[in-house]
């Protein structure tokens, strides 16, 4: 399944230090996760120990005690001095419980070595590695570094008044002994320079794997916002790009000059990478290049905070279009260890859409095969108290399992075409506009039931062969590099579908291509509307025009369309058709009128659509139900046909061995195979079976491997 889970965890399990405590503990990590980690290559533990300055404090000292997240709320804050436990934890944090342990790094490293044993005894076949993280607010743990010592690093966005570290600031002297800096900090060093050389350093002593930089750091002073140092709020500001992206770059030559040898791990800015360039000057495209053993930024978690999941999806895309390797990583948010936040419960309310959403993502890479995530990190399997409960591992787990089994295999109906290096390369104020608002579009599209989830990077795209989209829509902004308009041309001109956004000035320039474009300046359904030229209608029908509409992804998974939907308004009527026809999902009852379907979707739900019909009117339901027979794996009942036209799309496997019939006798279930099925193979659609003029019941097999075989 996943080849890498990480399962990020605080030191707040550890409420006693003895050995067998801290061993019965690390057991249970293994246990608890087992049916998710027993076929990875690789099981991680990451650590969050404290905010990093565990690391910045270290003198090489194994039994000096260090300030740990034994805390909640904003550590940094006062605490509070009432004792009234109803005070926001944004205001005075709190003690996780009464008296909780001194941390003294020979016990982390202690820690660490248990881990590894009881990993070892439970995955004897696969890696395990502890890695630790490093954070740049104020949130984990007091740090006397950053708020006391060194308050010049703190210049970036605040948070309870409290300041974000610039991973381009400069120390100033200090003459505390330090493992790597034992005579004091010399004044101006780099603060790249500085945690590079302590990581390096610490990671040895503790016996751990790799470091975690969270929140943003390493690419924006500002992970947060939508403006920074290039864009004010409201002009781009094209002559601070070069001295704003070189910072950057340095930040990473001096953490690798400190640091050279261990894998680093990122979670990256809540942002996009048009967004994080034009605001910030975040040369992803040049990090992503560099030979830096920078594994890829995951999806934001910020989705579960404010249920923008257009803005997850769409960076999260922009984001994996292009790596540095192979692999990417889809990180959960499943509980909080600082803010008595467990979002599996208060957040999603118990539903698994923050899990089907990202995990649909795909990209298509150079070869022009697709891939999905193949990492998978739990932030975090321990709560706020320090408690590690079975509920909240065993009701999402099986989601985690089937997203994965569910996710793409090919290229999606959807697929957009990013420009990451012409974005974050460019010095041009007109084209930094551009990618800002064009992003920002293509986020709220998203947040307006646009289905985009799949994403090829415009270099790829130009060395992929354009047959692979033929099944698919192409979205693109207007582009940069005329290499790739003359492919997207040359696509159009043989029958391929593109839609163009961009500013209405820049769009002129495309008319004569006839096909469908969108302004970026049109409340953002208009991209439904232009889809509407290739046959896809997707409609919602408000009853209060105050919330998004529903957030869909479709992914395309053993030749089925698997449709995930997110919710926010449960009274929304969404009406979905596409070029063969209604979509009925499996297990789902479809309002047919014509082409078209009409769903009142619950707040979540995933389901396989395998059927396409096309009649007057009519309630038709897709239903799985028992073969009853020997001969067949699998038999769909399809239900409610009044002189139908019906495409059925079977499994990969047998998807030219199908039969259909209409009801067979009870008890002995053979199956009439009445029904004459014409086997379509079709450059635009794929392949499927079409039949005419059904009604009532249908039932749909598909048959054991064995007699696919005999029939070959």
């Amino acid at each position: 399944m996943y080849k890498n889970v990480s399962l990020e965890i605080s030191l707040k399990p550890f409420k006693q230090t003895d050995e067998s405590y801290i061993r019965n503990v690390a057991a249970k990590v293994f246990r608890q996760w087992y049916p998710l980690i027993k076929d990875s290559e690789t099981v991680s533990v990451m650590l969050w120990t404290s905010d990093g300055s565990e690391i910045l404090d270290y003198n090489g000292d194994m039994n000096t005690a260090f300030e740990w997240a034994c805390l909640l709320g904003t550590a940094n804050c006062q605490l509070n001095p009432t004792g009234d436990d109803s005070i926001s934890l944004h205001k005075y944090p709190q003690l996780y419980m009464e008296n909780p342990p001194t941390m003294i790094y020979g016990i982390l490293k202690r820690i660490v070595a248990i881990l590894k044993e009881e990993g070892k005894k439970a995955l004897p076949n696969a890696t395990i590695r502890v890695g630790h993280t490093f954070d740049i607010g104020p949130e984990f743990a007091v740090s006397e570094f950053k708020y006391k010592r060194h308050p010049e690093i703190c210049s970036g966005q605040k948070l309870d008044k409290l300041g974000f570290v610039d991973c381009t600031a400069l120390l100033n002297a200090d003459d505390r002994s330090y493992a790597s800096y034992p005579n004091g900090i010399p004044q101006d060093t780099p603060i790249g320079l500085f945690l590079g050389k302590q990581t390096d350093i610490f990671l040895k002593d503790m016996g751990m794997d790799y470091i975690w930089l969270s929140n943003g750091f390493g690419f924006s002073a500002d992970p947060w916002k939508l403006k920074g140092k290039v864009f004010d709020g409201e002009n781009f500001h094209a002559e601070k790009l070069t001295e704003t992206r070189e910072k950057v770059m340095e930040f990473w030559k001096y953490f690798r000059e400190g640091c050279p040898d261990f894998p680093i791990e990122v979670r990256g800015t809540n942002n996009s990478v048009g967004i994080d360039y034009a605001t910030d000057a975040v040369p992803l495209y040049d990090i992503y290049n560099s030979n830096l053993g920078i594994t890829p930024p995951p999806n934001s978690p910020w989705a579960a905070l404010n249920t923008d999941y257009g803005l997850e999806i769409m960076g999260h895309m922009t984001r994996v279009c292009e790596l540095p390797g192979e692999g990417f990583m889809f990180r959960y948010y499943i509980h909080d260890p600082w803010w008595v936040n467990s979002p599996w419960y208060d957040r999603y309310e118990g539903e698994p859409t923050d899990i089907y959403l990202p995990m649909a993502v795909s990209r298509i890479k150079f070869d022009g095969t697709v891939e999905t995530a193949d990492t998978l990190n739990i932030l975090s399997i321990d709560n706020s108290w320090g408690d590690m409960p079975d509920a909240c591992v065993n009701e999402p787990l099986p989601h985690l399992l089937k997203a994965k089994k569910d996710a793409g295999d090919k290229p999606a109906p959807f697929v957009w075409v990013y420009p990451m290096r012409e974005y974050t390369t460019s010095f041009d104020e007109t084209v930094i506009r551009e990618m800002y608002k064009g992003d920002m579009y293509i986020k709220n599209a998203i947040n307006n039931s646009l289905p985009l989830n799949c994403v090829v990077s415009t270099d790829i795209f130009l060395k992929t062969d354009i047959s692979i989209y033929n099944e698919s829509v192409l979205i693109s902004p207007i582009p940069e590099n005329a290499k790739v308009l003359e492919k997207l041309t040359d696509f159009i001109n043989n029958g391929g579908r593109v839609v163009f956004y961009g500013t209405e000035a820049r769009l002129e320039a495309l008319k004569s291509l006839s096909v469908p474009t969108v302004s970026t300046d049109s409340a953002p359904s208009a991209i439904r509307e232009a889809l509407k030229a290739y046959g896809y209608h997707i409609d919602v029908e408000r009853k209060e025009n105050v919330n998004k509409t529903p957030i869909i992804s479709i992914a395309r998974s053993n030749n089925a369309f698997k449709i995930t939907v997110f919710s926010e308004n449960m009274t929304d009527e969404t009406e979905l058709s596409f070029p063969l026809g209604a979509p009925v999902l499996m297990g789902c009852d479809a309002k047919i009128n014509g082409k078209t379907a009409n769903y009142r979707f619950p707040r979540f739900l995933h389901k396989a659509c395998r059927f396409f019909v096309e009649q007057e009117d009519g309630v038709v339901t897709a239903k799985e139900i028992a073969p009853a027979n020997a001969m067949y794996r699998r038999k769909i009942s399809l239900k409610g046909l009044k002189d139908a036209t019906v495409c059925f799309f079977p499994e990969e496997y047998c998807k030219e061995h199908c039969v259909a019939g209409t009801l067979p006798g009870y008890y002995d279930g053979t199956p009439n195979h009445n029904i004459q099925l014409e086997l379509v193979k079709d450059p635009v659609h794929g392949t499927y079976y079409k039949a005419e003029h059904l009604n009532g019941e249908v039932l749909f097999y598909m048959p054991k491997d064995r007699y696919i075989s005999d029939k070959k």
